[in-house]
This record gives C-alpha cells, sequence and structure tokens, in this order.
C-alpha cells in the first residue's frame, strides 16, 4: 500500500527570490578568507596576553600558536607551505622571524622569531584562552 507523500515545502507564489551577491552587479563578492577565532566567554580582554619566551618551542600545540599564526598571514608575513596550525614549527618561527624585521629594519633588535613581549602586542593576536583569575 503506497502512501501519499508531501513535499517538503509548500509552493510559493510566483514571487521573485532575492538577488544574491553573484547576481547583483554593484555589490562585488567578497573573498574567502581566513575565519577570526571564536572570541572566548569570560576573556577580559580583545588580545591575546603574551605567554612568555618559554611558551614557544618545538612540541607546544596550543590554540595560542594558531591564533597567531593565522594573525601572521593576515599581515602578509606567513609564507610556508605548512597550514597554520596549532603545533610551533620552524614555519612558525620563520613567519614571526619575517614580522619582526618589518618592525625592526636593519637588524634593530631582536628578530630571532621567538615571540617578544613588544613584538606579541603590536601582532593583536585575538584572544583565544580564559581570562585568568585576577585578570581585567
Amino acid at each position: 500500500m503506497s502512501r501519499p507523500t508531501k513535499p517538503d515545502t509548500p509552493e510559493a507564489p510566483n514571487t521573485p527570490s532575492p538577488a544574491t551577491p553573484e547576481e547583483t552587479p554593484e555589490r562585488p563578492v567578497p573573498a574567502a578568507a581566513t575565519p577570526e577565532p571564536t572570541p572566548v566567554p569570560g576573556a577580559s580582554t580583545t588580545y591575546e596576553p603574551y605567554p612568555g619566551t618559554g611558551f614557544f618551542h618545538g612540541g607546544r600545540n596550543s590554540p595560542i600558536v594558531q591564533a597567531m599564526a593565522r594573525r601572521l598571514a593576515q599581515v602578509g608575513h606567513w609564507e610556508s607551505a605548512q597550514t597554520a596550525g596549532p603545533d610551533w614549527t620552524r614555519g612558525h618561527q620563520r613567519a614571526f622571524a619575517a614580522y619582526q624585521r618589518t618592525l625592526r629594519p636593519k637588524e634593530g633588535g631582536d628578530v630571532s622569531g621567538i615571540p617578544d613581549e613588544v613584538a606579541w602586542d603590536r601582532l593583536q593576536v585575538p584572544r583565544v584562552s580564559p581570562a585568568q583569575r585576577g585578570e581585567s
């Protein structure tokens, strides 16, 4: 015995559908971009606080490292064939060194690729970690 089936959506009257960005010549379609990290509930600041030089070493896996790499890509310093992942790699170090060189031309300071507090603050890595107790 067969049952009559209903369509999933009711038939709409003949009304024009709204124009999509592809159909509207005066409005350009935005290019795909690296997605921004999701803001962390309870985070007290917009940017990730500097975690210290000891944080950046081989074997480190952290969303902070990935947020930093995405930010470096946004400002044009991620040139590695590797994806900007959460594992600290030489690609991360090379990209941060390139960023440091833009801040300190003619080798006028630390360009090791290990983030320092001044360069970190200027990079403005979006906050991905929860606020620590006592942080405001």
